[in-house]
């Protein structure tokens, strides 16, 4: 430890001697760590670190599997059946989440709702911070309504009054006792409800088997793998697919980890940006590997002095080591800073899709040690080479009094140069990465969505079927709020649909065309399914390409009709005329005919495939929910106010949520990919510099290195000219070097983008060939500044004697 200590302060001598070698091996370093420690945060919250539940890794989702989607809700019937007749869980929960409206305060509200089995909080093992959870039956019919609630709410709406427990609220129009409080760590990952309530009071639960509205979450019993767990209920599904083939022969069951359900959309995003992170750090590793290599030359008279004193090779290399660890670490310390701003950047920019919850996500102590542990070995890569190099030194060269400081030999100068590949041919992987993401993004921007979202204010509500249990009171309430915000100063127009483009909400339906032969049942094709009132193409701007919108004729009491998009038209009808046709659909149970056909509306994603998709009037479907939608003449969230008391002047206690432009739903649609793009693109920055400064400063070191035979040769005559495309060529051909296996390799690991582009192929000719040359002109300007600097050396100067 002696030793130790001496080592350490010798080496914090030696770097304080050198301060500005220091400084750039310092902020090199931290900025390699810096960025890993940042993306390793996430990935640490995200990927690696368990659910903040007891053992949950024991924690699954359960769902039907259909020639629909491996990914199913479960009608109540079989979630019963799965839950009686299974031994591999401990316990097994219906659950559904859907927003409730809170009523009965000042003013209406509106709340997440989480509908679930009396057994859920014994299921996820977490005892309410007062009051108690459901009890056995209060999840069957005709049982007393209770609720638990979460402790945002209580705060926040009944500033944390302790007599909560036991107060009644009024939740769709119904009276519920609150039970219970959670505490204030419990968040369940799958949605932020708010209200926990029994599931026998979900609008949507039917006991009819053939109706899926059940999502299952359940606990293994310890010792029971998922494997095991999946293969019993398949058994069960397959029975129950034979005793109910008219409701369950298309049935299997998909059954996933919790949190392999959670994270698998942005895993794949996160490993690239990890592996992205550490093909920079390897880029600053052999920048300062290359700096401590040209300071390890100007110590060899110094090093030679030390073996003549009587010095081992493995004290020298010692001490070498020692120098190049405390670098690190005081490199690593940086980077923890340079980490924790980058963090707070990642926060500010990334879209909630990604980071769902950010309080999760800090610099604790696995972070702290991946730090340390990355510090210490970026130390022993950079310093293992030196120190194994120049332990051993040349005494009687070294000792010369006459001779010059040793040059580089070379050994040496191959390795230096072998760094610059390597750094030339990382920096074009990770700027191949970034330049086919940002393509991507370019290109997923071109997409039109089908309609204006430019000056539109949404928000969406949802009416007590209590309250307004017809369908005449449903959409006569509808139709009362558009009339009412249409009279609003500054107010284009409005209207409701069900499923707001790029909000989450959707529907589909199968159909079968009454003009052609009936399709096999189960081979019925599908279509996107959205009811609208007859404003809604109009204030969106989606054209109308034939036929006709609905219109106030086309009520309950007429014939149901239905409008259709371009693709349905072009795919059914390819050379003919679809406005007349008649269209049977499961989704509503209704037979209508064709009246229109308008333009293709992106509805989930910009990226997502034109497909089928069919409109039907609110007027003759009336439902519970809508979308209010209002183009404004001015800013849309200045008018959300005025939209909103337009609502309560048609219903005093109806709560309104999520208000938004639609602008901001589009751009959120691509905010990962965004997100993406903005990061790589950043540290692709930071390997183009990294990637630019190594190579300035080895083919200057070279130039330095060579003074004396420059001023030689151009005291013999050569021209400066000569003398550039010299030292030009020697850069060169490292560079040349670095871009053939940076194209190689990257043409063996872009693949691993194909799940993140959108129109552009892993090997993109243009983008490997634009990236290759962009590098190839900066490292070009990286040659050229030391090898005009070697045309001006004074041959006079270079050849004096030491």
């Amino acid at each position: 430890m002696e030793k130790l200590f001496k080592d350490a302060r010798y080496g914090i001598r030696m770097l304080l001697k050198k301060p500005g070698f220091t400084l750039v091996a310092v902020l090199t370093l931290a900025i390699g760590i810096g960025a890993n420690t940042a993306i390793f945060s996430i990935v640490d919250a995200l990927l690696l670190r368990p659910l903040p539940f007891r053992d949950s890794g024991q924690l699954v989702l359960a769902f039907s599997k259909t020639s629909r989607g491996p990914r199913q809700f479960v009608s109540y019937p079989d979630f019963q059946d799965w839950r009686e007749q299974s031994g591999s869980f401990a316990e097994m929960s219906a659950f559904a989440t859907q927003s409730v409206n809170l009523t009965g305060e000042e003013e209406p509200a509106r709340v997440r709702g989480g509908y679930v089995s009396e057994n859920f909080l014994r299921l996820v093992a977490v005892e309410p911070e007062a009051g108690r959870g459901f009890l056995p039956g209060e999840d069957q019919p005709g049982a007393e309504r209770v609720a638990v609630i979460n402790h945002n709410l209580w705060q926040t709406r009944y500033g944390g009054d302790p007599s909560m427990v036991g107060r009644r609220m009024i939740l769709n129009g119904e009276a519920f006792t609150v039970v219970g409080i959670m505490p204030e760590s419990f968040r369940f990952p799958i949605d932020e409800v708010e209200v926990w309530i029994p599931f026998s009071s979900y609008l949507n639960l039917s006991p009819d088997r053939k109706t899926p509205t059940t999502g299952v979450v359940a606990r293994m019993k310890p010792g029971v793998k998922i494997e095991q767990a999946r293969s019993e209920l398949e058994t069960i599904a397959a029975a129950l697919a034979a005793k109910y083939p008219e409701t369950n022969a298309d049935r299997g069951v998909y059954v996933t980890g919790l949190q392999d359900l959670l994270v698998e959309g942005i895993r794949p995003a996160l490993l690239i940006l990890l592996g992205t992170v550490g093909l920079v750090l390897l880029i600053a590793c052999a920048n300062v590997g290359n700096l401590l290599l040209a300071r390890t030359v100007s110590r060899q008279r110094e090093i030679a002095v030390r073996s003549a004193l009587g010095a081992t090779r493995a004290r020298i290399a010692r001490q070498f080591l020692t120098e190049t660890l405390l670098l690190s670490l005081i490199g690593g310390g940086a980077g923890l800073l340079v980490g924790l701003w980058g963090l707070d950047l990642l926060r500010s920019i990334s879209p909630g899709s990604l980071l769902p919850d950010i309080s999760a996500i800090s610099l604790n102590a696995t972070v702290l040690g991946f730090t340390a542990g990355v510090s210490l070995l970026t130390g022993l890569a950079f310093g293992l080479a030196p120190a194994v190099r120049y332990s051993r030194p040349n005494l009687v060269e070294s000792l010369n009094e006459g001779g010059r400081n040793p040059g580089e030999s070379a050994g040496n100068s191959r390795i230096r140069k072998a760094l610059v590949v390597s750094q030339v041919a990382l920096a074009l992987v990770v700027l191949i990465g970034s330049g086919l993401m940002v393509r991507s993004l370019v290109e997923v921007l071109k997409v039109d969505p089908g309609f204006d979202a430019s000056s539109l204010l949404t928000m969406e509500y949802r009416i007590p079927r209590t309250k307004y249990p017809e369908g005449g009171q449903q959409w006569n309430f509808h139709k009362q709020v558009v009339e009412r915000v249409r009279e609003i100063p500054g107010v284009r127009s409005a209207a409701v649909v069900r499923g707001l483009p790029f909000s989450g909400n959707s529907g589909s339906t199968e159909f079968a065309l009454l003009d052609r032969a009936e399709p096999a049942p189960g081979s019925e094709p599908q279509s996107q399914m959205n009811l609208a009132d007859k404003n809604f193409f109009e204030t969106m701007g989606i054209p109308l390409m034939r036929g006709r919108a609905f219109s106030d004729q086309d009520d309950s009491g007429s014939t149901p009709v239905v409008v259709i998009n371009q693709t349905m038209a072009r795919q059914y009808w390819p050379d003919g005329d679809p406005v007349g046709t008649r269209v049977r659909l499961n989704n509503p149970k209704i037979t209508a005919t064709i009246v229109g056909v308008v333009g293709d509306v992106k509805q989930g994603e910009l990226d997502d495939p034109s497909m089928p998709q069919i409109y039907a009037p609110y007027s003759q479907n009336p439902f519970i929910f809508a979308t209010l939608i209002v183009r404004t003449q001015t800013d849309p969230m200045s008018m959300a106010g005025a939209v909103r008391g337009s609502i309560w002047s048609v219903d005093k206690d109806q709560p309104v949520w999520k208000i938004r432009t639609q602008q901001s739903l589009l751009d959120g649609s691509v905010g990962q990919r965004r997100f993406i793009a903005v990061l790589l693109g950043l540290f692709s920055g930071i390997a183009l510099m990294l990637a630019a400064v190594g190579i300035y400063g080895v083919i200057t070191y070279s130039v330095n290195q060579r003074t004396h035979e420059i001023g030689i040769r151009m005291a013999l005559g050569a021209n400066p000219g000569a003398i550039l495309g010299m030292v030009m060529r020697q850069g060169m051909l490292m560079i040349l070097a670095g871009l053939a296996i940076g194209l190689g390799t990257s043409f063996a690991l872009t693949r691993f983008l194909s799940s993140l582009l959108f129109a552009v192929t892993p090997t993109d000719a243009t983008t490997f060939g634009g990236i290759a040359t962009l590098l190839a002109l900066v490292a070009l300007v990286a040659c050229y500044i030391p090898a005009r600097r070697a045309t001006r050396v004074d041959p006079m100067v270079a050849l004096k004697y030491e």
